[in-house]
């Protein structure tokens, strides 16, 4: 299985924010749509970073209150690691471990066109686990 397959299932609608956006509106963007990352564009619409939960209650930690008036630029990781829309589930896990993130930003022809999570991997696997279960069991039937 590839990324490509996960997004099909998901759908690839990308919610993003600007560097120059506060921390105070990229919360309530995380919040109103129950999610733990957002990637971050510029106006050429090229991906300059990622902000994450994790990177804001980073923020807290260094700033306190005034965090929240802190710019999206100020916390968000720049160095995005990305993959490519054709690639595997497994590469894809290994980068999350290998970077301990939970979130990636796919790219296809020089454009983001998803983000996948490590939810989104986990609920594939368990699909995956109940279809071969399933099969299995159909399986010790028919042999029956």
């Amino acid at each position: 299985m590839n990324v490509k397959m996960i997004l099909k299932n998901k759908g690839g609608d990308v919610i993003s924010l600007r560097p120059e956006d506060t921390v105070q509106t990229a919360s309530a963007i995380l919040t109103t749509n129950k999610i733990g990352a957002l990637p971050v564009k510029n106006s050429a619409e090229k991906l300059v970073g990622i902000l994450s939960e994790r990177d804001i209650v980073r923020g807290l930690h260094e700033s306190g209150k005034s965090c929240v008036d802190l710019l999206v630029q100020d916390l968000m990781t720049n160095n995005v690691i990305t993959c490519a829309i054709e690639e595997s589930i497994e590469d894809i896990q290994q980068k999350m471990h290998n970077g301990r993130f939970r979130h990636i930003p796919v790219i296809e022809d020089g454009k983001i066109c998803g983000v996948i999570s490590q939810g989104d991997i986990t609920h594939i696997s368990i699909e995956k686990a109940q279809t071969e279960a399933n099969m299995m069991r159909e399986l010790a039937i028919a042999r029956s």
